[in-house]
């Protein structure tokens, strides 16, 4: 008997081994309750509008290194925004192509189905309104298209590079997509309901601004987060404000509509297909530090780690810190008071606030140009220059074109010409 069981238990063993050198199918993580939640990386298993509160197994082993959460979320504003680029860049090991885009659709948009179920019948769950359409019905009449969450014609990529990432086009009918134009996104007091071809279903406000229905705002400000930040420098937009109304709009809809499982599912599986991940949609948390602002503290994320603070290890105390990007204000330039990390665990702890300016300048002496009839004087702290008129006093003249007279022809005392203001005066 004992001999039996020691061959089962090495047959189990090597069994073990062989499953687990094999290229895992699903990604695994488990809630907040401790429940196991699984993630196809073949197709969406996740679900619209159930909001996630657990990181998948794709996502916990994205940030690693450099580039581990602790690190991120004790950055801000342009070296966050870097280090993110470089991660989502490097990363992004297939380029895919615009046909890419509806292709994978009925993977990469479909809902609950997993490698098991697969989805025969091509369901795809469009992006404004969530009606399933099947893939067949593409660019038909009344089908549906692709999107571009940021407008061709604000740069968005065209149908190359940044205008052909999965994390970027999305599927729509065309009705709402069409109603959605270049608009951009924003919140509207009154407009012209949109209703899609498909569905029949209301797919947001048309007015100066395009406004989705609330379960979508936080899909399309983390959609345009990812753009941002992995694509912008190589079209050249200025900030997120090009396709949102303002930042503080899009960080809005950020925390009303928080990540749901569907978010999630979708960013497993376009990981598999071309290697980076949205970093928005595993923590939202980061937007906020993006644009130095601080984390709101009632916050649903899929980390768990809008606490009101920052950042930091959950582990950790936070017993010893220091106070980094402090500047002083000048009189022409706000400071900043600083921002509170934790020396332990590395931590962003604390935004600081900003620091009016004091107004108060060091003008260096007035120079007068007289040929402007002005003089000028410089703040030689933040370079204010005042200005103020000034007459010439005429104090250094000289005579031009005087003539001599002679005896058939009279002769000119001459024009009294001033040195100064260059020009010609009479008394």
């Amino acid at each position: 008997m004992r001999k039996f069981t020691k061959s089962a238990i090495a047959l189990l063993l090597s069994f073990i081994l062989i499953i687990s050198s094999t290229t895992p199918i699903f990604a695994v993580s488990k809630d907040s309750s401790g429940q196991q939640i699984t993630y196809s990386k073949n197709y969406n298993s996740g679900y619209r509008d159930q909001v996630c509160t657990a990181l998948s197994a794709g996502a916990l082993s994205y940030y690693t290194g450099s580039y581990s959460i602790e690190t991120l979320m004790s950055q801000s504003g342009s070296t966050l925004e870097n280090t993110l680029r470089t991660l989502m860049r490097n990363t992004h090991s297939n380029i895919t192509s615009y046909d890419n885009c509806r292709d994978y659709a009925d993977k990469t948009d479909c809902e609950g189905k997993t490698d098991t179920t697969g989805n025969s019948s091509r369901q795809i769950t469009m992006l404004y309104t969530g009606y399933q359409a099947t893939y067949s019905q593409y660019n038909s009449g009344s089908g549906w298209n692709r999107e571009h969450v940021w407008p061709q014609s604000s740069g968005g990529g065209n149908t190359s590079g940044g205008g052909a990432d999965l994390h970027h086009i999305r599927p729509d009918e065309n009705k709402t997509n069409g109603d959605r134009g270049n608009l951009k996104y924003g919140n509207l007091s009154s407009g012209t309901t949109s209703k899609g071809n498909l569905s029949g279903m209301v797919g947001g406000t048309k007015g100066s601004y395009y406004e989705p229905n609330d379960n979508v705002k936080g899909d399309v400000a983390r959609i345009v987060l990812y753009v941002y930040v992995r694509w912008y420098t190589s079209w050249g937009a200025d900030s997120v404000t090009d396709v949102f109304q303002s930042v503080d709009v899009l960080l809005e809809w950020c925390a009303l509509d928080p990540v749901d499982t569907w978010e999630m599912g979708r960013n497993e599986v376009v990981q598999k297909i071309q290697g980076n991940r949205n970093v928005f949609i595993d923590y939202p948390e980061l937007a906020w530090l993006l644009f130095d602002e601080e984390i709101p503290s009632n916050m649903t994320t899929p980390s768990g780690k809008a606490s009101g603070s920052s950042g930091g290890s959950t582990s950790c105390s936070h017993s010893n810190t220091t106070v980094k990007n402090q500047t002083s204000a000048t009189c022409g330039n706000t400071g900043y008071t600083g921002d509170t990390y934790c020396t332990d665990c590395g931590g962003k702890i604390k935004s600081g606030t900003t620091i009016a300016a004091t107004g108060n300048h060091s003008f260096g002496a007035w120079v007068d140009n007289f040929v402007t009839g002005t003089k000028t004087r410089t703040c030689s702290v933040c370079g204010k220059t005042e200005t103020q008129n000034v007459e010439c006093p005429h104090s250094t003249t000289i005579l031009k074109n005087q003539t001599n007279a002679t005896c058939g022809k009279s002769g000119y005392t001459g024009d009294t010409y001033c040195i100064l203001c260059e020009k010609t005066i009479s008394y």
